[in-house]
């Protein structure tokens, strides 16, 4: 880190100096524009004129021969390194299969469209402005589809309302979206290293992923639990009901504390979620001794509860991390 001297100059205006180091890297000259905005939290954050940005990236990738997995791995891993176009092409002519993989992994891909089309090549383009799209931004609208499902899953196990347990089985793939785009937009403010597209030095990107990886793993849990129902193995009738719900309680109060702890950099919110284990682990064992055998479904229920506190823990360790 840097630090500059503020100087006044004129009448009314301040100015002060840019490393030369940040100006080489972005390939900017004296008259050159820079645009500066204000963040969250008060901080002013600079990136270069859209006229100085570097032209449109423009990607190939061969699935000639490719299995459909194979061509969705390589379609997110491009997606990941960034592209403002990609030309899908094959030297024969795209199976069925083929295009089926390529169109179901870009449902899974904001702002991602298919432009154009022949039997040789499929051409998409990327339509994403991260101009307003903020890393911090994105988890809070992970962290709210999340939580949501986790209710929703909770309670369609204890209710039997399928209807309830497909809607959260539904939205998966939103979340799954937001975790990509994060991902990628990450990815692409460290490349540029410090680009403007992140609302926060480039060192706490690592902690911002971290949290959107425990919020998609909370997500599939979920969407577990509510496998439960879909599944056809329905509640058994003599499962500790009074005990799981306050499992229940507990884990989501530990998971919320969590959220609001890395949101608000509060290391006070991110103990108590730590301290807290002990306490789960002891009510797990506690349901375990009053569940008879031959119910699969509160077995899951359990795991994936446990797991959502330890992702819950991961979040919190990382508000104790960004605080040291």
């Amino acid at each position: 880190m840097e630090s500059r001297k503020l100087q006044f100059t004129g009448r009314s205006t301040y100015v002060v100096s840019l490393p030369k180091r940040w100006i080489r890297e972005r390939g900017l000259k004296a008259g050159d524009r820079v645009l500066i905005e204000q963040g969250e939290n008060g901080e002013l954050i600079l990136r270069p004129d859209a006229a100085t940005e570097p032209r449109q990236e423009v990607k190939r990738l061969d699935i000639t021969g490719a299995s459909p997995r194979q061509i969705e791995r390589r379609i997110i891993s491009a997606y990941l390194s960034g592209f403002d176009e990609l030309r899908i092409v094959c030297r024969h002519r795209i199976l069925p299969e083929q295009r089926e993989a390529v169109t179901r992994i870009l449902r899974r891909i904001l702002g991602t469209e298919i432009l154009a089309e022949s039997p040789h090549e499929i051409v998409i383009n990327d339509l994403l402005d991260f101009k307003d799209i903020y890393p911090r931004n994105i988890l809070r609208r992970m962290h709210v589809i999340t939580e949501f499902m986790l209710k929703n899953a909770v309670e369609a196990f204890f209710s039997s309302d399928t209807e309830l347990a497909r809607d959260v089985a539904a939205r998966d793939d939103e979340v799954d979206k937001f975790y990509l785009l994060a991902t990628k937009e990450i990815m692409e403010g460290v490349k540029r290293k410090g680009s403007l597209r992140l609302d926060m030095p480039p060192e706490m990107a690592i902690h911002h992923l971290s949290v959107a990886r425990c919020l998609e793993r909370i997500a599939d849990h979920s969407v577990k639990i509510a496998k439960v129902l879909l599944s056809g193995w329905g509640r058994c009738m003599a499962e500790p009901e009074d005990e799981l719900r306050k499992l229940y309680s507990l884990v989501m109060r530990c998971f919320e504390l969590a959220m609001k702890s890395f949101f608000s950099g509060d290391a006070e919110l991110a103990d108590r979620v730590l301290d807290e284990r002990e306490k789960v682990e002891g009510l797990v064992s506690e349901i375990l001794k009053q569940v008879k055998q031959g119910a699969p479904g509160i077995y899951i229920l359990l795991d994936s509860l446990q797991r959502v506190y330890a992702y819950s823990a991961d979040i919190a360790e990382c508000t104790l991390d960004l605080e040291a």
